[in-house]
């Protein structure tokens, strides 16, 4: 029986990218590839807070549960949800108990997003299959908010389960760019990409998170090396820096300001907007 390591399961309005406002079930997996140190630390590696000393590195021995732990406000706004050091907390279910509970939070209509950490890590593929395939989820269209960096390979065997269901997979693909910390060589995976695009009924964007006019250059050159490889894209959203309000209005403006220059679409963070920084939302 395939199981899965997973820090958070809730019900909440999508606040980012191309489905912002739909109801969801949001499953958020425990693992990454990426820690992602940079969000919200200056350009200048010499002036970082030591890992040691951020949220997700320090110990906190009384939470018995990871929502009581702190949101995280500089490096990755997630990172309890792949930080070694708090694994303990996450919750561990097989395939079956965890459709069940997706099931008894789904609405008509609601979606499924399945996000992280990083949910198509190799090790997560049984399960992800087994939850596309699986004629007991009770929703059309499943979400993957991934970092665009681990193959995820259509499986022919599957075929007419697949049609069977009729799901449709969208891909929010979100490559990270030096600001977080990552390196280009290792953020920018055109083949993962590609791998998606084999998926049918699919739908694949690019979220981009950036800080200011500094950061086109770069996404600039992202969408080039993809577009080289014939990955299919079908539209790039820009999102602002920051997961508090405070944060969030330091770079907000900017966005929204070179998506109208540079012809990208412009995505918000409604979730902070309507609830503010806190799990579950």
């Amino acid at each position: 029986m395939n199981k899965m390591k997973y820090s958070e399961l809730f019900y909440s309005i999508q606040g980012e990218g191309r489905y912002v406002g739909v109801p969801s079930v949001f499953l958020r997996v425990f693992g990454c590839n990426f820690e992602c140190a940079g969000f919200g630390q200056s350009r200048d590696k010499s002036e970082w807070i030591p890992k040691e000393e951020m949220a997700h590195s320090k110990e906190y021995p009384d939470a018995k549960t990871l929502d009581e732990l702190p949101v995280p406000e500089i490096g990755c706004d997630s990172s309890f949800s792949w930080s070694a050091k708090h694994g303990h907390l996450a919750t561990k279910e097989d395939a079956k108990v965890l459709i069940e509970k997706i099931n008894e939070l789904l609405v008509p209509g609601a979606h499924l997003v399945i996000t992280g950490g990083e949910p198509l890590l190799k090790g997560f593929h049984p399960f992800m299959l087994e939850l596309l395939m699986s004629p007991e989820l009770n929703t059309s269209h499943i979400t993957f908010e991934t970092n665009g960096t681990q193959v995820f390979p259509y499986y022919m065997h599957f075929t007419h389960r697949y049609y069977l269901f009729s799901r449709k997979i969208t891909w929010s693909v979100s490559p990270k760019i030096s600001i977080s910390g990552e390196s280009f060589e290792d953020a920018i995976k055109p083949d993962a990409l590609l791998s998606y695009n084999q998926w049918p009924n699919s739908y694949l964007y690019l979220k981009i998170v950036i800080r200011d006019e500094h950061d086109i250059d770069e996404v600039e050159k992202i969408i080039l090396t993809y577009k080289e490889k014939f990955v299919n894209i079908e539209c790039v959203y820009l999102m602002p820096e920051g997961a508090t309000d405070t944060g969030k209005s330091l770079t907000e403006n900017k966005v929204v300001d070179l998506c109208m220059k540079h012809g990208y679409r412009f995505s918000p963070r409604l979730h902070i907007d309507l609830f503010g920084n806190k799990w579950g939302t």
